[in-house]
């Protein structure tokens, strides 16, 4: 068998090589699989679909990753060798739980014991054995010398000595299974070609770098199979020594005598290439053939010409040798953004722009990626996913999302499990049940939920399952505001009619009838799985007990659809690990559920669905390593200072990092290489944003030092001419905060847009916003019955609201009340509408005869009040507030019985108004509620007092009185009722067929202040009108029904004020203010 090494700077190049390679040999049978390995997925999709263009098909191959290749291989020359390997991370580290509390008492655990000391759920336990069975993973890769000195005994510094007492407790408890590096010395060692059962070729493609661990397996494996090396190298020439300026002026001149700079980029970004061509040296020796299968990339554009520095390792040029940069030339641009979403916004429209540029170009030729790809994904889909009727949209995708950000079933997953160290509040748990896996389980449609939520805001659900869970949580136990409380209410109202009493000590909920059953039937099953849930999530168990626990709670909360059957596999795979880690480890004692859940957590973390890459449109995905993947547009995102290259976060005991060699894997380094991977896979354009400007104050923000250092490379051997600008200006576009901003609509200005959403913004911007449309651009046509005959009651809520009654009754247009969230705690204090309703009821029953502390047991199950004697001693200053107002009402009634009530069928100039009067007594009309005055009560008071008045009917007064908290009005006898109710109906006419330039408490306000002059009567309307800052009180113009009518600016014209002082001068001239 032979190994074959071809090498090259161009993946396309080498492709082309690999389907010259797999055709010239074919395998020994058509059913053999053809095996490539690649170091990501995505090399796998292109992989694909270039060999399928080659040869007009391709089937029955195989990518694994390095890693798997290597298992797999160990796998077939080491017969007994457990697929579940003892020394594998995950494995590992449930290895070291196990072991590691059994050394603590040792000296050199001293430090591990105090960090432990104060452990009570096993979490930093758990995490730390995470962190170390991680490093020792690593000791395998990249020291198994130091591995094999520990288990002979050999000598150890204070720093490792603890980790080698707990490696050799892990060898010791191993069963004879052996770590990986020993596994690879064997093999290595005893692979001859009479060995069989290995494939008959195996092919690596795109590789850029691998670990002299399975360099050397690879140098075995070629003696017993054909082994097809297809290695990315960015330059022909040896460069494995190499060094970036910086680097030599630290070394000692004769140190510097042998070594070069060669290209600065090359020289700075190339590290981890560099060790990876050392390592190589003793590979390429041992290939039976070698090919090399370099391109000229060319000169034609500033991109090209930086390949093909690359290539040739050109670096710095005499100044004869500069060359000029052509001001068409676009071929690398840098935009320097103030936010993540304007970044995707320029570059959307960026895009736009590279399609007129290139004819031909497709958005499959595009690959776009960021660092961060969970921060950039929401921003992705809003810019890309919504546009206009009839625009056309760039088709997207966005890979490389983890589970737990982008799958419902994972996200829900978390959120369940979440709820092991969660009170059980409101919202939580409605958000929990608004998910579409549980929506699905439990067939919740949006009726269906919209009715639960009510449900549980009026039910007074708060927190906790009942009075039990409230003990556990160390508070006493009462089931006022708890779940079961909640839903005893709703089940007894089902049952039995709501008589304003309680049963058992329930009060049942007056909302429901035979037709909520279903909703009800889905609640009461939600509920009782969620004590399930609670129940399972209470106590530790073992790993194999939890398996059950997350199986129970896929069955009890999650479905699938057919769009999310892949992810709910995912989630069976999970539990399925959890079991194969119970029998193939050395844990075997309960863990708590704070450690299940973080464990899980890492698992939805970690697992990504692998969906998304290259199927059609834009691909966006991670900034991952070993992805030279060749595109004609690459485009990097959020190419910021502290985002790339990434710090890795290493443990302070890893003696990888604290002793590092040549080949060591370093996360610094792996990006450095994948920027420069990025400059040599872009064919046509490299496009690079980062966030340059300060959202606040505009102040620049440094881009990434790649970013400098590509710029500084550039301007060694580019030029512009003279008078320009520095070649770092000319290259870095510096955009404006706002997408409307009128610099992208200047004919002679660089920056562009192609929105037509942004243009009118702008054109609404730079004329003041123009003039308001009308919302109605004449009245509309009342059918005559609507105008004819009038309600009392709809002629009192149109004064109530003109613009809301428009909307509702002629449009018929709801204005649905903004959902306020629901509250997670019981109530600690009764105020806002709580205490407006119950001083209303308590006031009531007062007035019955009622005594208040025969109804505070009403309230108290209703959930309204705070519990024990907080809400006593609240609830009694209530009662006596509100017995004082009852007596100031009683004492107005003069203890004479109340009049019938009236009934009003009037002919007002042609219309006919009817209704009922109540609430007269002998002397007056009484109206009265318990909350401060407001100018609807005082408007539909004196509507109520023209009709008394204008029906005159024998018996009944002509006075009214209106009773608030804080005043007293009386009403005079008007002298002209009638003509008053004429106005009053002619303006509903009116505003029944458009919205009607009247506002109850800024009309009021106006016209009461008129005497004191215009400046005057104006501000005081203008003080209802907006939100007050202070108190948090939203203004009349912030009612969703005015500002749909008449905009965000207030309406105050000529119309405003001959309609304010038209219908409440007359209210202002017979109304008396009353102590």
């Amino acid at each position: 068998m032979a190994l074959n090494l071809y090498t090259g700077n161009r993946s396309e190049r080498l492709v082309g090589e690999l389907a010259v390679r797999l055709k010239g040999r074919r395998l020994s049978s058509p059913l053999t699989e053809e095996i490539i390995v690649v170091q990501s997925r995505g090399m796998q999709r292109w992989l694909s679909i270039e060999l399928a263009e080659m040869n007009g098909i391709w089937a029955n191959s195989r990518f694994p990753l390095p890693n798997a290749l290597v298992h797999e291989c160990f796998r077939i020359f080491f017969s007994d060798l457990d697929t579940r390997h003892y020394f594998q991370p995950q494995q590992m580290a449930w290895n070291i739980i196990a072991l590691l509390p059994a050394l603590l008492d040792e000296p050199p655990f001293a430090a591990i014991r105090n960090y432990l000391s104060c452990d009570g759920e096993g979490l930093r336990l758990y995490q730390l054995a995470e962190r170390t069975a991680s490093v020792f993973d690593g000791y395998q890769l990249y020291r198994p010398d130091l591995l094999e000195r520990w288990e002979s005994g050999g000598k150890e510094t204070d720093e490792g000595l603890w980790q080698s007492i707990l490696w050799k407790s892990l060898v010791a408890r191993s069963g004879g299974v052996r770590p990986l590096w020993a596994l690879k010395d064997e093999f290595c060692r005893g692979l001859h070609p009479s060995v069989k059962g290995f494939p008959e070729r195996i092919s690596l493609f795109g590789i850029s770098y691998l670990p002299k661990f399975h360099l050397d397996i690879l140098s075995a494996l070629s003696r017993v199979t054909e082994i097809n090396l297809f290695v990315l190298s960015p330059t022909s020439d040896f460069w494995a020594d190499i060094m970036p300026e910086k680097t030599q002026a630290r070394m000692s001149v004769e140190e510097r005598i042998y070594r070069n700079e060669g290209n600065p980029l090359l020289a700075s970004l190339g590290r981890m290439g560099r060790d990876f061509s050392s390592l190589m040296l003793d590979l390429q020796d041992s290939a039976e053939m070698q090919l090399e299968a370099y391109e000229e990339p060319g000169e034609e554009t500033l991109l090209r010409s930086l390949q093909t520095d690359i290539l040739h390792l050109q670096g710095s040029v005499p100044d004869a040798a500069i060359r000029t940069l052509s001001p068409n030339d676009s071929s690398v641009q840098i935009h320097s953004c103030h936010s993540p979403l304007r970044e995707v916004e320029v570059l959307y429209d960026s895009l736009l722009s590279f399609f007129e540029m290139y004819e031909d170009l497709e958005p499959r030729n595009i690959l776009v990626l960021t660092p961060d790809i969970e921060t950039y994904s929401p921003y992705i889909s809003a810019v890309f996913g919504a546009g206009n009727d009839g625009e056309t949209r760039i088709p997207f995708t966005v890979a490389d999302r983890s589970m737990i950000n982008e799958g419902d079933i994972a996200s829900a997953m978390e959120a369940l499990l979440d709820l092991s160290s969660s009170r059980l509040g409101a919202a939580e748990v409605f958000d929990l049940l608004s998910r579409l896996p549980v929506r699905r389980r439990f067939h919740i449609d949006d009726d269906a939920l919209e009715c639960i939520r009510r449900w549980i805001e009026r039910t007074g659900i708060r927190w906790g399952l009942d009075e039990t869970a409230r003990h556990d949580a160390g508070v006493p136990p009462y089931r006022q505001n708890s779940w079961r409380s909640g839903l005893d209410r709703l089940l007894l109202g089902y049952a039995m009619a709501d008589e304003g009493s309680l049963y058992c000590g329930i009060l049942p909920y007056d909302d429901v009838d035979a037709s909520f059953a279903d909703t009800l039937g889905i609640f009461a099953s939600f509920v009782d799985a969620l004590e399930r849930l609670s129940t399972r999530l209470s106590a530790p168990k073992t790993l194999q007990e939890w398996r059950q626990v997350f199986l129970c709670i896929l069955d009890d909360f999650i479905a699938a659809d057919a769009d999310s059957e892949r992810e709910y596999g995912e989630m069976r795979a999970i539990a399925d690990s959890l079991g194969e880690l119970f029998t193939g480890t050395l844990h075997q004692e309960p863990v708590s559920p704070a450690v299940f859940t973080s464990w899980v957590r890492t698992q939805l973390e970690e697992r990504r669905q692998n969906l998304g890459f290259m199927t059609g449109g834009v691909t966006f995905c991670a900034m991952l390593p070993m992805r030279s993947i060749p595109f004609r547009v690459i485009c990097l995102l959020g190419m910021n200072d502290a985002a790339f290259p990434r710090q890795r976060n290493l443990p302070s005991f890893d003696l990888v990092s604290s002793n590092p060699r040549p080949g060591d894997r370093s996360l610094r380094n792996e990006d450095r290489y994948l920027f420069l991977e990025m400059i040599l896979s872009a064919r046509d354009l490299l496009f690079i944003s980062y966030v340059g400007q300060s959202v606040r104050d505009n102040s620049p923000i440094s881009p990434s030092v790649l970013v400098v250092e590509l710029l500084d490379a550039i301007e060694r051997v580019y030029s512009l001419p003279e008078g320009s600008s520095s070649l770092a200006e000319r290259l870095t576009v510096r955009h404006r905060l706002q997408a409307f901003s009128p610099a992208y609509f200047e004919p002679e200005c660089p920056l562009f847009s192609y929105s037509a959403d942004n243009f009118h913004a702008l054109s609404l911007r730079t004329s003041g916003g123009g003039e308001r449309a009308p919302f109605v651009d004449e009245p509309l046509v009342v059918p005559e019955g609507d105008t004819a005959s009038v309600s009392l009651d709809q002629l009192l809520r149109f004064y109530g609201n003109p613009a809301a009654f428009f909307l509702e009754s002629t449009l018929a247009i709801r204005q649905n009340r903004l959902l306020t969230p629901l509250c997670d705690r019981e109530p600690f204090s009764i105020e806002g509408l709580e205490a407006y309703m119950i001083r209303g009821e308590l006031l009531e029953k007062i007035l019955q005869g009622s005594d208040p502390s025969d109804i505070l047991p009403l309230f108290q199950a209703r959930g309204l009040i705070p519990p024990s004697g907080i809400g006593e001693r609240l609830f009694a200053s209530m009662a006596t507030e509100s017995a004082a107002f009852a007596a100031r009402l009683i004492e107005l009634r003069e203890g004479a019985a109340e009049l019938p009530p009236l009934p009003v069928d009037l002919d007002i100039g042609g219309v006919r108004l009817r209704g009922e009067l109540a609430g007269i007594w002998p002397k007056h009309q009484l109206f009265y509620r318990h909350a401060s005055m407001k100018a609807r009560e005082r408007i539909q008071s004196w509507i109520c007092h023209l009709v008394l008045n204008a029906a005159g009917e024998q018996g009944y007064p002509s006075e009214t009185i209106l009773v608030m908290r804080n005043q007293s009005l009386r009403f005079a006898p008007p002298d002209q009722p009638v003509l008053y109710l004429e106005n009053l109906l002619k303006r509903y006419q009116q505003g029944i067929s458009s919205p009607l330039v009247f506002f109850p408490e800024a009309s009021l306000a106006y016209t009461e202040k008129l005497d004191d002059g215009l400046q005057k009567a104006y501000a005081a309307a203008l003080s209802v009108w907006n939100d007050n800052p202070f108190s948090g009180l939203h203004g009349e113009g912030s009612h969703p029904a005015v500002q749909r009518c008449f905009g965000n600016k207030e309406p105050f014209g000529t119309e405003f004020k001959s309609l304010a002082v038209e219908l409440m001068l007359p209210l202002l001239s017979f109304e008396e203010k009353r102590n």
